[in-house]
């Protein structure tokens, strides 16, 4: 027997021609879907792109979440003066037009912490906005055998100019 026959050995590729291909293909699907697990999706505005003006003799609400995917994706429900009024996913915003008066804004929040709820005084024409936090960990218990985790959100009062950036950039996805 020839020195060459004894020290031949078969390869993945001489045994399946098409392994090393499609082994290629396995690596490239899975590196296309970290990073689409990467991606920001593109939030699903609940607003129109230029949201019309306020009614005469109303004032507006906008509420929104910025886009956290480490933080809770549940909705988060929204009572204003102790009755429901809407509720807003992360990375999304809404609005709602009111009459001019005092509004108890509070998230429905696991945890109850005396500053989650925002209180604000509405003048006709007015707009004000507010951002929805969640702190998944607050209401969080780790134990040995499980971890825990409660929605807790926090309503804060954010000036005009902040917020509509924050919600542009929000419905681009950026």
């Amino acid at each position: 027997m020839s020195m060459s026959k004894l020290n031949w050995k078969r390869t993945p590729m001489a045994r399946d021609p098409g392994a090393q291909p499609r082994r290629w293909l396995w690596w490239v699907s899975g590196v296309l879907l970290i990073a689409a697990g990467c991606a920001e999706p593109r939030a699903t505005a609940q607003v129109p792109a230029a949201a019309p003006p306020v009614p005469a003799g109303q004032a507006r609400i906008w509420f929104y979440r910025p886009y956290e995917p480490s933080e809770s994706l549940n909705l988060a429900n929204i009572n204003v003066n102790d009755s429901y009024f809407g509720s807003v996913e992360n990375g999304s915003a809404f609005y709602r037009d009111v009459p001019p008066g005092s509004y108890h804004i509070a998230p429905v929040s696991f945890v109850h912490d005396p500053g989650q709820d925002t209180n604000i005084q509405l003048a006709p024409g007015q707009q004000v906005y507010v951002k929805i936090v969640s702190l998944r960990s607050w209401g969080g218990n780790d134990t040995a055998s499980r971890i825990i985790a409660r929605d807790a959100f926090w309503a804060w009062l954010i000036p005009p100019q902040v917020a509509q950036v924050e919600i542009a950039r929000g419905r681009s996805g950026i």
